[in-house]
């Protein structure tokens, strides 16, 4: 029996409709309500669309292993981890994904949130050009041209980027336009390189393309910054804390799975976003992509969501830098709790930056 069946055994012929279930009550609700059944209902929400990032809550859906822990899990695509971020904020939805650096921004401006596990750690963000382009180094980033998305984490973080490889920045062509722009551009060679992610977008340009790329990471320039994690409202938390646990108990095992059983994930993915555009392919390369990246050098030796202290400073401080966020208005105690994640974690996440 595959691991697929033994997960929707135990759910019987339940499974299919339960699999996902709608909240009770809609939005401005701080705490889980419960079914008939006497599990927890919430309501999760992703950064975006769903990919291969986030493959285990998508099958941990589907196969039942939320509801194995008792909860009840609406999984719903989102629209930019801001707007997540903002939904868990305000109780119209009680965990989201999203990302880090966007957290340390949003509680900088006040919002009530914090991330209880790091998913995608050591940072993805990086830069693409074909292997013809003549780009093999940053230097020779030098008198090209990019598509620039205001905002976008990479594009963000480029003068951190620049500086740590010694290139001169103003010497970059950039032109504005959003993400899918930003991509034909340079699948249509109009421009010379672009931005991306290496679990998410890589995957996406090389099969749009059909080459391999040259790839030159953002961290192994020494910018790293965290990437994304599991956030949830701070009432919610102090309102449902043994609900926190279970589901952060529940995602490891749907990373476990996820990570042993990948096909049968990704059949599981399917069942749910039966309209994505995406290939089976696609979503098992970004997931085995995004599972490179659950640890930092400085959680190689902890567990599932473990998030380190030093990592958080150096995204914080970064987001200070290049992200327009206030000096001292986020402190790691602020954005972070290991609190609630089933094994022991090194760092407490009690200090606050420096």
């Amino acid at each position: 029996m595959s691991t697929l069946q033994r997960h929707r055994k135990t759910l019987g012929a339940l499974a299919a409709v339960t699999s996902v279930a709608l909240l009770a009550a809609c939005g401005g609700s701080s705490g889980s309500s419960s079914d008939e059944g006497g599990t927890d209902e919430v309501t999760v929400r992703a950064d975006v669309y769903f990919t291969g990032a986030v493959l285990p809550l998508v099958a941990g859906v589907q196969t039942g292993i939320f509801e194995e822990h008792g909860l009840t899990v609406d999984l719903k695509e989102g629209n930019g981890s801001a707007t997540t971020i903002q939904t868990v904020a305000n109780g119209s939805d009680d965990i989201g994904y999203a990302d880090a650096a966007t957290m340390v921004q949003s509680v900088g401006q006040g919002m009530p949130v914090t991330m209880v596990a790091g998913m995608v750690q050591k940072s993805p963000l990086a830069v693409f050009a074909f292997q013809d382009s003549g780009i093999d180094k940053p230097s020779d980033l030098v008198g090209e041209t990019a598509g620039y998305t205001p905002g976008s984490a990479a594009e963000r973080l480029f003068p951190a980027y620049a500086q740590a490889t010694g290139i001169d920045e103003t010497k970059v062509t950039f032109r504005n336009v959003d993400i899918p722009t930003r991509t034909q551009l340079f699948l249509g060679d109009k421009t010379d390189f672009t931005f991306g992610l290496t679990n998410v977008s890589k995957p996406n340009l090389e099969l749009a393309c059909d080459c391999e790329l040259v790839t030159m990471t953002y961290a192994d320039a020494g910018v790293q910054t965290l990437s994304s994690g599991i956030v949830v409202g701070n009432e919610f938390i102090q309102d449902n804390p043994e609900t926190v646990e279970e589901f952060l108990a529940a995602l490891e095992e749907a990373v476990e799975f996820a990570d042993n059983d990948t096909d049968a994930a990704v059949d599981a993915f399917f069942e749910m976003a039966t309209e994505s555009q995406l290939e089976p392919g696609q979503v098992a390369d970004q997931w085995h992509n995004s599972s490179e990246l659950l640890h930092t050098d400085n959680t190689a030796d902890q567990g599932f969501g473990c998030i380190a202290t030093d990592d958080w400073k150096e995204t914080i401080d970064l987001m200070e830098e290049y992200g327009d966020v206030t000096e001292g208005s986020a402190t790691v105690s602020d954005v972070a709790s290991n609190e609630f994640l089933p094994g022991d974690c090194t760092d407490t996440l009690s200090e606050g930056s420096e």
